[in-house]
């Protein structure tokens, strides 16, 4: 236990530099987005007066490494600015919409991950064959098709055509939270389309590296010995290659959950999903800087965690890493 919380300590204390960099080049490209934030805050009618004094209080007339400075100072005391378009803290509004895009991103990658990996097995260990060829084709197409014309697909076979599912939103209106299984129940059926668009193409992703890395961990001579000493199919598999081979699949799932949490931007606005994704579209639209620069701070810290826990996962599955 001592040893796994001084690892963490070590790799969050390695991922300080990279997250004091991404939110530097972050600040460096809002600054130099076009348009004077200072009258972007007070409003286009605003009379100079206000403007100037909305530059004071935000530190807006000092030079830019003072500005620098006072931003990091404040995000380290949880203060990551006031949202122009909201009229409320950026942290605030940040936190509202993580828990939407948590729900769509897990969902996606589960849907991805169990369908992928089960499938680029089967392709695996059935290499050659019929079943192969079609997994192969299946994730081709679904690998060079774009999220937003399988998500259009979808909603014109299943809501448009049929009205299986709804067009998109969260929940429907009217729908009480009190009631926590007629709450979930909705929720789930707003989710179905969106969380199976994103789902399936990823999906893809994974049946490709399952496929390849499995391959090669079957040709490998621990396995050659294994079929030697008449083990079955089954044990070699799941008992002996799947820890080598799911290495990979960890590594990936890892990147896309960080990525993923800082927005499913294309799925979130096809579908009208209020997550971080179409935070980040109504952050851009409205000019709103200091919202983008928390969906951007929100983004780092994510991709950070998620690389830690890919690490500390590592250790569980191969018992050749070590914590150092």
């Amino acid at each position: 236990m001592r040893d796994t919380l001084l690892y963490i300590a070590y790799r969050a204390a390695l991922a300080v530099p990279t997250i004091i960099a991404v939110l530097t080049l972050s600040f460096i490209l809002i600054k130099l987005a076009p348009g004077d934030p200072a009258v972007i805050l007070a409003g286009e009618a605003a009379t100079p007066e206000y403007v100037e004094n909305i530059r004071r209080i935000y530190a807006l007339d000092k030079p830019i490494h003072i500005q620098y400075i006072t931003y990091m100072q404040k995000l380290l005391t949880g203060d990551w600015g006031y949202s122009i378009s909201f009229k409320r803290p950026v942290l605030e509004v940040v936190l509202e919409r993580v828990p939407p895009t948590l729900i769509l991103a897990g969902s996606g990658v589960a849907i991805g991950i169990v369908g992928g990996v089960f499938l680029g097995i089967v392709s695996a260990v059935y290499r050659g064959r019929a079943v192969d060829r079609l997994i192969t084709v299946v994730a081709f197409v679904l690998y060079s098709t774009p999220v937003f014309v399988l998500a259009q697909i979808f909603i014109y076979a299943f809501a448009v055509s049929n009205r299986l599912f709804p067009i998109g939103g969260y929940t429907s209106i009217g729908i009480d939270p009190s009631d926590p299984i007629l709450y979930i129940r909705d929720l789930l059926w707003h989710l179905a389309l969106p969380a199976l668009s994103l789902g399936l193409i990823l999906m893809a992703y994974y049946v490709k590296l399952t496929r390849s890395s499995f391959i090669e961990v079957l040709a490998s001579n621990y396995i050659t010995a294994s079929r030697a000493w008449g083990l079955r199919g089954r044990t070699i598999i799941f008992r002996h290659a799947f820890r080598n081979a799911i290495l990979p699949v960890v590594t990936l799932a890892g990147i896309q959950i960080g990525l993923l949490i800082g927005g499913v931007v294309i799925t979130e606005t096809i579908f009208s999903w209020p997550g971080i994704g179409m935070l980040t579209i109504e952050a851009i639209q409205s000019r709103d800087y200091p919202l983008l620069l928390g969906v951007f701070t929100l983004t780092a810290l994510s991709m950070v965690i998620a690389n830690l826990v890919i690490d500390l996962t590592y250790t569980k599955i191969d018992p050749r890493i070590r914590l150092r």
